[in-house]
């Protein structure tokens, strides 16, 4: 079910995944900056060649960036537990 949602919202979930490496690399310009044009030509790509398939590397790129970002949140949680 989750699939043709993604295909069909393919180029607003690549703009969401370049929003969210904006934001959550903040701390590190220059990766944030290489992510941001690599992230750019996988939508670009995908969408010019209509490769389906990338819209799930685009959701699980974007699980992963929020993913490390809530893992920061609770290893902050953890150390504040630990004080």
């Amino acid at each position: 079910m989750l699939y043709p949602i993604l295909v069909e919202y393919y180029i607003w979930f690549g703009l969401v995944l370049i929003v969210a490496t904006w934001f959550t690399r903040q701390s590190t310009p220059a990766t944030r900056t290489n992510l941001i044009y690599g992230y750019g030509i996988v939508v670009a790509l995908g969408f010019v060649l209509g490769l389906d398939w990338v819209a799930g590397v685009i959701f699980g790129l974007l699980v992963l960036e929020l993913g490390r970002l809530f893992k920061a949140w609770l290893d902050r949680k953890e150390s504040q537990l630990k004080k």
